[in-house]
């Protein structure tokens, strides 16, 4: 099953996000914060993380130097 992460701090557009690529063999991650996106990425791997770059509890640009050294084939939006 094809798995999006979304790392998006502002609920409506997590939500509306998370619901927009919505389907029936796609399962949707949704993230608030680093530390979530941390954690989700520790139990399996995603085929696509759309992720903020201001978040909460950092600079997602952390995240995506993190992603690219263990996973580069990742796309990461």
């Amino acid at each position: 099953m094809e798995q999006i992460m979304i790392v998006e701090d502002d609920i409506g557009l997590n939500r509306g996000l998370s619901k927009a690529l919505k389907v029936d063999n796609r399962q949707i991650i949704s993230c608030q914060n680093l530390k979530e996106a941390r954690e989700q990425l520790l139990c399996g791997s995603v085929s696509l993380i759309l992720l903020d770059i201001n978040l909460p509890d950092g600079s997602g640009l952390d995240l995506l130097r993190e992603i690219k050294e263990k996973t580069p084939d990742i796309p990461v939006v």
